[in-house]
């Protein structure tokens, strides 16, 4: 495996770590560098297994996206329940000063 493709896997453990760990800013930067490493294969002939690895890597990056999904949706319904009681507070609030 040529040097570019390791470190293209190498990505692959931080890309997991910053979605666990809700870092989307270094989530974001990850991919930009790694988006970055990808185009430069873009001018570079390919063996078979390389292209293999790269197809790997596209199978991770579906598995990357359902995992963002799912952390969003979690996200959205922490908000919704923060946004409720905001909603409940005020509701105390508005009726304790009558």
């Amino acid at each position: 495996m040529s040097t570019l493709l390791q470190e293209l896997d190498s990505f692959s453990l931080k890309i997991t770590k910053a979605i666990e760990l809700n870092d989307w800013e270094d989530l974001s930067a990850i991919l930009t560098v790694r988006q970055a490493r990808l185009e430069s294969l873009s001018n570079t002939q390919l063996t078979v297994e390389e292209q293999r690895i790269l197809e790997s890597f596209q199978a991770m990056d579906k598995l990357f996206i359902d995992a963002v999904l799912s952390k969003k949706m979690e996200l959205l319904k922490e908000f919704q329940t923060v946004a409720q009681g905001q909603k409940c507070v005020k509701a105390y609030y508005a009726t304790a000063i009558n």
